[in-house]
């Protein structure tokens, strides 16, 4: 089933009840730029203009999903994305914010608020075959400081990134997770045995198969995760935005085998520990 999204956009009664270009032309492309941030990554979708109409004065525009590529397949991915932008609106105008709205799709968002407010006096949007939204100046108030607040709370939370470096840590994977609408794996780092947030590229997502499946594959297993790794302020490793991960297979190793392995190589064990200590005439007799 072919996605669309429409809008209508009203002039204000104070503007002589006419929109000006700029106004009508901008609130349109936001709202279509917050539907793009939403799909995020490398885009499926392209939204396509397939009707427009001026009924004096409002302003109504109906944009279609179509594949960026012929061969795509995007109607359960449409389907997410528009999805995702009306259960955005219903909670904005309640004056919340969702917990998944990330920086670049807020932007789009806080004009579309801050214009409702400023020469349009009411936007309608109808996605699908669902009930219109109506955003008015006093719902637009709400949702732009709900969105003002969670950018705020978003500030204040943030993790405080002072180093960053290209590496490779050792790890147990605990649970899977999304990090700001990304697919990520929290794991327990094999030194610190901290919990880190590894953020997984789009390709690497890709490569390891669809999410759902996840659980079973990966819950419990040791991993080679490397990638960009960032520590906060206390030099304590928060997240990695992982760019490879490889399986470390736990090993079954028999104990008598152990028992047979010379660590002191002949030293005593003070010998062994000079040595461990630099000391280099720890030699054995």
């Amino acid at each position: 089933m072919t996605q669309t999204v429409s809008f209508t956009i009203h002039p204000s009664p104070l503007d002589g009840e006419l929109l000006t270009v700029s106004d009508a032309m901008r609130q349109v492309l936001d709202l279509v730029e917050a539907l793009e941030k939403i799909e995020g990554g490398e885009r499926k979708i392209v939204w396509r203009l397939s009707e427009a109409h001026t009924n004096s004065p409002p302003f109504t525009v109906t944009a279609m999903a179509t594949a960026a590529q012929p061969s795509m397949a995007i109607g359960t991915e449409a389907a997410r994305v528009t999805r995702l932008f009306a259960s955005a609106m219903d909670e904005l105008l309640l004056g919340k914010s969702p917990q998944w709205l990330d920086a670049e799709v807020t932007a789009p968002l806080k004009r579309i608020m801050k214009r409702n407010l400023n020469g349009i006096s009411q936007t309608d949007i109808l996605v699908g075959n669902d009930e219109k939204r109506n955003l008015l100046p006093t719902n637009a108030k709400t949702a732009l400081a709900a969105l003002e607040r969670a950018s705020l709370e978003a500030t204040a939370a943030a993790p405080d990134y002072r180093r960053t470096e290209y590496g490779t840590i050792e790890s147990e994977v605990t649970k899977i997770s999304r990090w700001n609408d990304k697919p990520a794996l929290i794991v327990i780092e094999r030194l610190s045995e901290k919990e880190v947030t590894c953020v997984l590229s789009n390709e690497l997502a890709e490569k390891l198969g669809p999410e759902r499946r996840w659980v079973e594959v990966w819950d419990g297993r040791r991993l080679l995760v490397g990638g960009i790794l960032h520590y906060d302020s206390d030099g304590t490793l928060k997240k990695i935005d992982a760019e490879y991960v490889e399986e470390l297979p736990w090993a079954d190793v028999n104990l008598d085998d152990l028992r047979e392995v010379d660590i002191l190589e002949g030293r005593t064990v003070s010998q062994h520990l000079e040595k461990l200590w630099g000391n280099d005439d720890a030699k054995a007799h």
